[in-house]
């Protein structure tokens, strides 16, 4: 755990624009948000139904630049698809709890959106080498979702993981009584970390969630995941990252294991099965912060 610390504070330092970058990392509220949809609201888009509907068009029209290296960043920026998704983003100011009644239009929703922020992110700041130029990137790159300012750390720690602690500050999102609580699922499903896509070549590729398809679209990316970032070598079973710092979410180790040989092709499955018998150690591979450009 503390060498996993001393690696991340490595990549920081390595990566970030400037100290005061660093300095508005460490501090918590110096610097303020950069919240990316305060502009007008769509005139054409009043109800929430269609605002949502015409967010999905929007997502779905990203797609000819998203491939499974990552992002086209330059060719999306000058896409119609992001003028139309920096459009309707002010939207988002409409959209309320009541508006994701149940957990799979949630889990969906906020889902697609920390991917759409990320991408946007990149963008507004002209990121080029890695998000860890800005390591304030993910407590501050927002957008407001309602009248709550949202950030990537909002979306993934505070209502995805229902507020559980964040891996590496060890601090809650949200406060107790915080309204953005109203957004939460009422469970936690770990599969979210094979489809969360923090705009970095160690992510999955991205892949966009409908709530009347989420279970079997998070198996899917589940098993993509496995299959791909998942080996047992000679010295042990070799693992991404993510799944030491949010092995929580699957109830610690043993359901950890659980996932991976439920997901697992042959023949990783039955290398993985022994492995775990015979108490193979487990090596986490460092986790790559170079952005996902494809």
């Amino acid at each position: 755990m503390v060498w996993g610390a001393i690696r991340g504070a490595v990549d920081v330092l390595r990566h970030a624009r400037s100290a005061r970058e660093v300095l508005e990392a460490l501090v918590p509220g110096l610097g303020p948000p950069i919240v990316l949809n305060e502009g007008p609201l769509p005139r054409d888009l009043a109800e929430p139904a269609a605002l949502l509907a015409a967010l999905r068009e929007a997502r779905d029209a990203l797609r000819p630049h998203l491939g499974p290296d990552g992002v086209a960043y330059e060719a999306l920026l000058d896409s119609g698809a992001f003028e139309e998704l920096h459009r309707l983003a002010p939207g988002l100011r409409r959209v309320l709890p009541a508006d994701l009644p149940s957990d799979p239009e949630r889990i969906a929703f906020f889902l697609d959106l920390y991917n759409v922020l990320a991408i946007h992110g990149v963008l507004a700041l002209e990121i080029h080498a890695s998000v860890m130029e800005v390591p304030s990137f993910f407590a501050r790159v927002s957008y407001r979702v309602g009248a709550e300012v949202m950030s990537l750390d909002a979306m993934e720690h505070g209502v995805l993981r229902r507020n559980a602690r964040h891996p590496a500050t060890l601090r809650r999102v949200f406060a107790r009584g915080d309204p953005r609580h109203a957004y939460c699922p009422t469970r936690v499903d770990p599969r979210i970390h094979t489809a969360l896509v923090c705009a970095s070549t160690a992510c999955p590729a991205i892949r966009f969630y409908d709530p009347s398809r989420l279970d079997e679209q998070l198996a899917q990316a589940s098993a993509a995941y496995v299959n791909a970032e998942v080996r047992v070598t000679d010295q042990g079973v070799e693992l991404p990252d993510p799944l030491r710092a949010y092995a929580d979410d699957w109830g610690g180790r043993d359901g950890v294991a659980e996932f991976l040989q439920r997901y697992a092709d042959e023949p990783l499955r039955g290398a993985l099965a022994e492995a775990f018998a015979t108490r193979a150690p487990w090596i986490y591979r460092r986790y790559d912060w170079s952005l996902n450009v494809g």
